[in-house]
């Protein structure tokens, strides 16, 4: 696991990580075993003279390698990268797909590729996909996936999410007039994912909705709308609840910047030439927000201390206000039910879901004034600090994390703590060096 911060200003940024690594080690009988060991860089340089560097959260590996080994295939085989921090960006998912569809000979020798690792990726994301199909009959049904309507919605649903950013119940409640915004395609179709595609969706969607639904449940034609579904999905850039991912933060400049920028994406599976990628954030400060400052991973007391409440203690309020909406709800059903019981039947099923949606957009309201109130008090410090600063600012935050999981006995953020920080055309590293 990971604790990281980013700071940015109009003079520099700086990227700082814990450096503790959680992995999971499978034994010949079967078994399993977690192993902990710190030291591990989590901050990648991938070119000097600009500068742009990198750093990965959540799922530390790809297709098998470490990212670290990935970072330095990269850099060998692609040595023109790009002169802007978009450019290395797109460069990086470039590589991965030439790489992981055999199409790079150069990096397939560098890292080679066990026969079946592009099937198990897919089968991973097909296998997400049906999951997250049964919990939307499950939302659909009221708890029973099972029943006949629940289905047809629960495909609606499911297509709407893989087609259209933000879920099915958040557009629901889309202000008059507004449309949602279509996702953004990341790959195009070839010959390797159509031979994917037919030798293997049909095989593992059977297979997934027994597992799931249980024999016989789910009807043909459900079947057959949920393949064409999955096959339309595979190049957008949704991926759903259960596929792994990392999170890979690019900051820096480009060549014609004087002030850093920073994306933030979130690669899960490839196939078929395709990397399923998402651009979750990007920019750089502005007069309107001088100084940027994100943290990312198990980052619960700094997000406390920047935002004014923990992760969970948000999550508590939003239950106790979606249960007391439902109430209210149900109330005025009963009230409207006692002279028009088929109108009451009506209302509430329109609004099911309304708890749900105005509990979320009362906690992200609040979020975003907290986050205001609180942030701004760091911000006027990290606005003004000098690039060096910013790398010792950086690491004090992490090091809130470390402390927490000190007090804690957690083994899954600790010390060393690294860190770079980059002017225009310079990048420092801070701490130890591992790779």
């Amino acid at each position: 696991m990971t604790s990281e911060v980013m700071l940015l200003n109009v003079q520099g940024a700086a990227l700082a990580a814990d450096s503790a690594l959680t992995a999971i080690e499978y034994h010949p009988d079967g078994t399993a075993s977690v192993r902990y060991q710190t030291g591990t860089d989590k901050i990648y340089v991938l070119d000097k003279s600009l500068p742009v560097a990198s750093m990965i959260f959540d799922v530390a590996e790809f297709y098998r390698y470490p990212w670290a080994s990935i970072f330095e295939a990269f850099k060998v085989c692609v040595p023109q990268t790009g002169n802007t921090v978009p450019k290395v960006t797109q460069a990086l998912v470039t590589f991965l797909s030439r790489w992981t569809s055999g199409a790079d000979a150069k990096a397939q020798t560098m890292l080679p590729i066990e026969e079946g690792q592009e099937r198990l990726s897919f089968a991973i994301y097909v296998a997400a996909l049906v999951q997250r199909f049964y919990q939307c009959a499950e939302l659909a049904g009221g708890g029973n996936g099972r029943k006949s309507d629940a289905l047809p919605r629960a495909l609606d649903m499911l297509r709407f999410e893989t087609q259209y950013s933000g879920d099915y119940f958040q557009n629901l409640f889309l202000p008059h007039g507004e449309a949602p915004t279509r996702r953004p395609i990341v790959g195009e179709s070839s010959s390797r994912l159509v031979a994917l595609l037919d030798q293997y969706l049909d095989r593992l969607l059977t297979g997934m909705l027994k597992s799931m639904f249980g024999e016989g449940v789910v009807p043909d034609g459900i079947k057959a709308t949920l393949a064409e579904i999955a096959v339309e999905s595979c190049l957008t850039d949704w991926m759903a609840p259960g596929v792994p991912k990392t999170g890979v933060v690019f900051a820096g400049f480009g060549a014609s910047d004087i002030r850093p920028q920073f994306l933030e994406i979130r690669i899960g599976s490839a196939f078929g030439g395709i990397v399923k990628h998402q651009l979750v954030e990007g920019g750089t400060p502005t007069q309107r927000e001088p100084a940027i400052i994100r943290s990312f991973a198990q980052a619960d007391l700094i997000d406390a201390l920047l935002r004014g409440a923990q992760p969970g203690y948000r999550y508590v309020l939003f239950q106790l206000m979606r249960q007391g909406i439902g109430a209210l709800l149900n109330a005025v059903g009963g009230e409207i039910a006692k002279k028009d019981a088929n109108l009451a039947k009506s209302i509430l099923q329109t609004f099911d879901q309304a708890p749900l949606a105005v509990a979320r957009a009362i906690i992200m309201a609040g979020d975003d004034i907290a986050k205001h109130a609180m942030e701004m008090r760091v911000a006027d410090v990290v606005s003004s600090a000098a690039p060096e600063l910013l790398a010792d600012y950086a690491s004090k935050l992490v090091r809130l994390s470390v402390i927490e999981h000190e007090l804690t006995g957690s083994q899954t953020v600790a010390e060393p703590i690294l860190a770079v920080y980059m002017k225009k055309g310079q990048i420092t590293r801070i701490g130890p060096k591992t790779s």
